[in-house]
């Protein structure tokens, strides 16, 4: 991607009329529109159901896991590109812990609980790859084995996991987590639905 740089250049005037000299600043618009499109998408829809979970069976002083679900995303482009994915979360701040997804709020305003998003493997164009992730906007790369909020998701090639390498057919296989907060934080007089929600969105590097 090319970086224009905007140049700050001064004149000097001198003047022997008693106004006062004018000042002026710039504003550059910059930006790339690239050729390759690239298409996101979960098996099943996206959809993780953990069906009906009785309020008795869940651990009063602990978290609960309720549900483990394998999911497939894949990406597809038209041609070879560095891309990421930033993992949104649709219900943030309701979360029972601030690494994971949220699960919505009971009707009292409790934090219900949370899902994880653990990654399995990786195939980069048939080829065995490494899931990647970075927390400053994909200055600095990592290894990573979960998706989360806030962490830009991407691959690496299996020996050099430090930079996101250009794909055109990509699975990962993911498994899906959902965990309610302890039952004594939370008022379960009445149904109450899970309310889980992210949004994967495509962010050309």
């Amino acid at each position: 991607m090319k970086k224009y740089i905007a140049a700050l250049s001064t004149t000097a005037l001198i003047s022997v009329a008693p106004h006062a000299l004018a000042s002026s600043t710039d504003l550059t618009v910059t930006g790339t529109i690239t050729p390759v499109a690239c298409t996101p998408s979960l098996s099943n829809g996206g959809i993780v159901d953990n069906g009906k979970i009785s309020a008795k069976d869940l651990k009063p002083t602990l978290h609960t896991l309720v549900g483990k679900h394998p999911l497939q995303l894949t990406v597809t482009c038209d041609a070879p590109a560095q891309f990421a994915l930033n993992p949104i979360d649709n219900q943030a701040g309701t979360g029972s812990t601030r690494t994971w997804f949220g699960l919505g709020l009971t009707d009292a305003g409790e934090k219900l609980g949370w899902f994880s998003v653990e990654i399995k493997n990786t195939i980069a164009d048939g080829v065995v790859a490494h899931a990647i992730d970075s927390d400053d906007d994909g200055k600095t790369w990592k290894r990573t084995w979960v998706s989360s909020p806030g962490y830009l998701l991407s691959t690496g090639s299996a020996t050099d996991p430090s930079t996101p390498i250009a794909v055109q057919a990509l699975t990962m296989d993911f498994e899906v987590a959902t965990r309610i907060a302890r039952a004594d934080s939370l008022t379960l007089t009445d149904e109450v639905t899970m309310n889980g929600s992210a949004t994967f969105e495509m962010k050309y590097l």
